[in-house]
């Protein structure tokens, strides 16, 4: 993906390499940006969305690191900007995206925000976990729903464990999870997703939730094994699995383009960080 990335800003943007991971890094590397670039917005498909992720950064609230976001082109940060930034944006386009993948009791998009999580952070999970993004929508009854996201491009899930009181206070008995995966669900191989997880529980059965449906969605890129085979375990964890779901990049790509007018937008997501057969041999 490094390779794809460093291909990208080569050969599609025609920008030259710059220093990373971190501000301050000397270290060169083929999927960062330079300032000048970064600066541009050409970690990101359309005018449109870089501007999105200029407000988003000036909100100064979130785990939004702004180098990363403008520079790192591996980053799975821009990568959920430029595929929902464009719903974001527009809410009838929403609308009809996320019918298709979510379904059709999806009345109307209210709201998408990006890198968001419900305050007080005390009366939910007390820590710093936050959706990827966030997708707030009207049933036809009028009632009110969400989608949270956790977004997947190279990283592996976080290797940390994570478990206190405030956690389990949401493992209730109608939750979705087995009650013999009480410990289970907060291995590290698990931790992550299970918080995530924890985080849509909580917000959908906080006392004074407005929402009456709501779950979780991981995506992921297709050839991510290690993530499709965490996903995997994590499903058998489950007794009910209506909060929780999972599309790969493609899946998503191949039912939005019908959908979309112009789907060039797509289409540049789609070399971005699906067509990775573009970048073989193609550097040396």
């Amino acid at each position: 993906m490094r390779r794809h990335q460093s291909w990208y800003r080569d050969r599609v943007l025609g920008v030259p390499y710059g220093t990373g991971p971190w501000p301050r890094s000397s270290t060169k590397f083929g999927n960062m940006l330079t300032k000048k670039a970064a600066d541009a917005g050409c970690n990101f498909l359309t005018p449109g969305i870089s501007d999105l992720t200029k407000r988003r950064i000036a909100e100064g609230t979130g785990k939004v690191d702004a180098f990363r976001l403008l520079h790192n082109m591996l980053s799975s940060q821009p990568m959920c900007f430029n595929l929902f930034g464009e719903l974001a944006l527009d809410h009838n386009l929403a609308t009809k995206l996320a019918r298709a993948l979510w379904g059709e009791h999806i009345a109307r998009i209210t709201d998408v925000r990006i890198e968001w999580a419900p305050e007080p952070v005390a009366e939910y999970l007390d820590d710093r976990t936050a959706f990827d993004a966030f997708i707030e929508y009207e049933m036809e009854d009028g009632q009110a729903g969400f989608v949270g996201i956790e977004t997947k491009l190279s990283e592996p899930f976080s290797p940390r464990h994570y478990d206190k009181p405030a956690y389990r206070r949401w493992m209730t008995a109608d939750g979705p999870w087995r009650a013999d995966a009480s410990s289970e669900v907060a291995k590290t191989r698990h931790n992550q997703l299970w918080r995530d997880h924890l985080l849509a529980w909580s917000l959908l059965r906080h006392r004074g939730s407005k929402y009456k449906k709501g779950g979780l969605t991981v995506v992921y890129h297709p050839e991510d094994c290690c993530c499709g085979r965490v996903l995997e375990g994590y499903r058998a964890l489950l007794r009910d699995k209506k909060t929780f779901s999972a599309f790969s990049l493609d899946e998503i790509v191949s039912a939005w383009k019908p959908l979309v007018k112009d789907p060039s937008w797509l289409s540049d997501f789609e070399l971005r960080y699906l067509l990775l057969g573009k970048s073989e041999g193609a550097l040396t």
